[in-house]
């Protein structure tokens, strides 16, 4: 397949200020926190959620998102009986909705001769179905991106792009703070107002910067047909889906810079963890972005250390990081991209 996507090391820094970018479900919705470093800690999750929610709700991929978290709330119909949604289960529904897809059309005709002059239909059967299955499945375009599985139709794909987890580059702390909620509660105590406001608990950190690290792996680009396109449209939606993040414990994150490293077709080198290559100069006590001293001069030591492998070096920053265009200006080969030049090759799926 022509413009698959192409090998490539990610570096994503955002910041976030009075939030919680990635509450604990396990443990009452609290930040994710390393108590002996004291840094604020993000999961991949978290990230690939920003993306597909983006995709889904601002660039109209709604029914190619597998992870669909609209479709998996509302259930199952399994012949009038409303079932939860599995992996299983979501894929019977995509399976569906795309079935006149002009792919899954044309795998038909393909197999429809041979089937009718060959002895072995069972096999061409299976193997037509084996091929319609996974053209649905990377009909979306997560899957394409993240990868995905589907156990009963044997379907377990490693995605191309893959996030780490995260920490903050700076100290920070979990902060617990009491409010009043919206609606009140009936008490029949004795002594005390018949009815009384809610009170609502809220877990937030001041102030944390956060490096995170992906990849673009060239086997499985191959194995998920995942493309350029598809890239560009992801790295949209990290960006532009950080900024619109606007619920109560999301609100205050904003992308600061992101870098991709593309390298040359035929190149097995990779430089590994670029988040470990970025340092802040003042790491302790940070509560706004001016006070961040950053350093990047591992990183682009790194990176011109390569050059021989590297295609080219892409950098979008925020206006707040102007500053440090002169020092990444050393890069070679480096490219920066404005942000609203991510817009322009957007897909139009309205």
């Amino acid at each position: 397949m022509e413009n698959l996507a192409r090998e490539s090391e990610l570096l994503f820094i955002w910041d976030t200020r009075l939030s919680n970018p990635n509450g604990d479900m396990m443990s009452d919705n609290a930040n994710r926190f390393d108590e002996i470093d004291e840094k604020a800690i993000v999961s991949d999750v978290r990230i690939k959620r920003t993306i597909r929610d983006y995709l889904q709700y601002h660039k109209g991929y709604d029914k190619e998102i597998f992870v669909n978290n609209d479709a998996i709330l509302a259930g199952y119909d399994d012949k009038g009986t409303l079932k939860s949604v599995t992996a299983e289960n979501r894929f019977n529904q995509i399976k569906e909705e795309f079935k006149m897809l002009e792919e899954v059309q044309a795998i038909y005709v393909e197999y429809e001769e041979k089937l009718n002059s060959k002895k072995d239909k069972k096999k061409l059967e299976n193997e037509r179905d084996t091929k319609l299955e996974k053209v649905i499945f990377l009909n979306c375009i997560d899957n394409r991106l993240f990868g995905g599985v589907a156990p009963k139709s044997g379907l377990q794909l490693i995605g191309a792009v893959q996030f780490s987890w995260t920490k903050s580059l700076n100290k920070t702390e979990t902060v617990l703070s009491q409010g009043t909620g919206a609606f009140a509660t009936e008490s029949n105590e004795k002594g005390e107002a018949k009815f009384t406001k809610t009170f609502r608990v809220d877990n937030y950190i001041p102030y944390a910067i956060f490096p995170v690290y992906g990849t673009i792996n060239r086997a499985n680009v191959k194995k998920c047909t995942t493309k350029e396109q598809d890239i560009q449209d992801m790295i949209e939606a990290l960006w532009y889906g950080t900024k619109k993040l606007n619920t109560h414990t999301k609100m205050g994150q904003k992308p600061r810079l992101f870098l991709r490293i593309i390298y040359k077709e035929n190149s097995n080198y990779f430089i590994g963890l670029l988040d470990e290559l970025v340092n802040l100069k003042n790491s302790d006590e940070i509560r706004s972005l001016d006070e961040a001293e950053f350093d990047f001069s591992e990183l682009i030591n790194s990176i011109n250390n390569a050059k021989e492998f590297i295609e080219e070096v892409e950098i979008v920053f925020d206006s707040k990081m102007e500053k440090y265009k002169s020092a990444l200006s050393k890069i070679e080969k480096v490219k920066f991209i404005s942000e609203t030049e991510l817009l322009k090759n957007r897909t139009n799926r309205e």
